[in-house]
């Protein structure tokens, strides 16, 4: 499931898909044509767009997103691990991503959230409308965050989990912000994550293990 950035839509992220179908994998959009809705409401619709596709594929889901999807895409896999198989953030500002932004997207933020009348503590930590990010990464589900010293649009170090959680590693690609969803080192990450076993095979492999004799 493919989760589009700050004032982006699915479709900034159909040359991913058509990557990710490439591989011999589905593709499934997150049903955003612009990434600036009120973040509860975001979580909303993204979590019962993992519901379908979950109960659909009879399967956990990989979730994708690219900066603010990326931070999205963690706090459904800290919601509902038991219907995510990994996550892969690009370019994603996981600690405050308003204040980790360039100012002229703190400013776009703050212009989309005064139209909503909600501009106090929209996209923040302190937002009012009830989604309170955290910096602890999600139990179980693996986590690769890619991120890039050149972004030019978010503060690399904000991209970066600091938490030493299992599971989480963070993976330094050269490129700009925007241009994640076509850079040809992430897509190298992603192919490389993709084809890893799901965990429902490696936790089979290691109870096997656990019961044969050495």
């Amino acid at each position: 499931m493919l989760i589009p950035g700050f004032m982006a839509g699915d479709m900034t992220l159909a040359p991913l898909a058509n990557f990710c179908r490439w591989l011999g994998h589905r593709a499934i959009y997150a049903g955003i044509l612009s990434n600036s809705e009120c973040p509860r409401e975001t979580m909303r619709k993204l979590n019962a767009r993992l519901a379908l596709a979950h109960e659909k594929f009879d399967q956990p889901i990989v979730v994708i997103g690219q900066s603010l999807g990326g931070v999205y895409a963690r706090e459904i896999a800290r919601e509902q691990p038991e219907m995510v198989e990994r996550v892969i953030s690009l370019g994603s500002p996981l600690r405050q991503p308003r204040r980790a932004a360039n100012l002229a997207v703190q400013a776009v933020a703050r212009s989309v959230a005064a139209l909503r009348g909600r501009a106090d503590g929209c996209l923040s930590e302190s937002c009012q409308c009830g989604l309170m990010l955290s910096d602890e990464s999600p139990a179980h589900v693996p986590a690769t965050h890619v991120y890039s010293r050149t972004d030019g649009v978010v503060h690399w170090q904000s991209c970066v989990d600091l938490s030493g959680a299992p599971g989480v590693e963070n993976v330094e690609v050269t490129g700009s912000h925007v241009g994640m969803g076509l850079n040809v080192d992430v897509y190298r990450v992603i192919a490389e994550r993709l084809a890893m076993p799901h965990r429902s095979r490696l936790r089979l492999a290691d109870s096997q293990g656990a019961a044969t004799p050495s």
